[in-house]
């Protein structure tokens, strides 16, 4: 675990110390996004837009393939049901 102790400035600001910005990859004009989590104030680097998007587009593939998946179960299911139903 890095930790480190900083300042926060008139303003709210603190800077972000050299080792954990060059461990974490951030760099000027980086956006981070700062929450409270279990009571404790947390700062993590934001995705980028080119991120995001390989995100979306892995989670559309997975999607898609779950999705055809189960369209096949379900005519599985479906033709079951209708070979139990012409038995009565």
């Amino acid at each position: 675990m890095y930790e480190s102790i900083t300042v926060v400035g008139e303003r709210g600001q603190i800077t972000i110390p050299k080792d954990i910005r060059d461990k974490e990859g951030l760099k000027a004009k980086d956006r981070v996004i700062v929450k409270i989590e279990n009571n404790q104030i947390v700062v993590e680097k934001a995705l980028s837009k080119k991120e995001k998007d390989k995100l979306l587009a892995e989670y559309y593939r997975k999607y898609a393939k779950l999705e055809d998946e189960t369209s096949r179960d379900w005519e599985h299911v479906s033709k079951e049901a209708d070979a139990m139903l012409d038995d009565y």
